[in-house]
């Protein structure tokens, strides 16, 4: 009765698919596995366009001072002076200003002066003059040299 058996089971294997109906439609789709593992890096990409120019930066600190420039040229010369002259004084109730050979007397008059609005002192040439010295008191004259 086993060989039966076995006959019957190999024979019910062998014929299994023969006897099956008509196939059904598909079932529904079973749900996502899990996430595998990442895979290797790939190759680096092109360099994109670059980006806009930011705004300016703030101003940096002021350097360190520069050395000294060379000497600068020669100024122009400027005018002539007023020509040197010297003062020459008498004293006495009156007296004689004079200046020496090749001076012109520009100046003459007593000091202090008295309250008259009248010169103490009258020219007597371009290098003299004789003046009325009030007590207390001098005369001076300012001698430059003639032309």
């Amino acid at each position: 009765m086993r060989s039966s058996i076995v006959i019957l089971l190999f024979a019910s294997v062998t014929l299994g698919g023969c006897f099956e109906g008509p196939q059904g439609p598909p079932g529904p789709q079973g749900a996502a596995g899990a996430v595998g593992q990442a895979g290797p890096k790939g190759d680096r990409g092109d360099k994109g366009d670059p980006g806009v120019r930011g705004p300016a930066g703030p101003k940096g600190e002021a350097g360190a001072k520069g050395d000294p420039g060379p000497p600068g040229l020669p100024g122009t010369p400027g005018p002539a002076g007023a020509p040197g002259g010297r003062v020459v004084t008498c004293a006495g109730p009156s007296c004689s200003v004079q200046c020496n050979a090749g001076e012109v007397l520009v100046s003459a008059h007593a000091a202090p002066e008295t309250g008259s609005a009248a010169s103490n002192c009258k020219y007597t040439s371009a290098a003299t003059a004789e003046c009325a010295v009030p007590a207390n008191a001098m005369g001076f004259g300012y001698c430059v040299k003639g032309p």
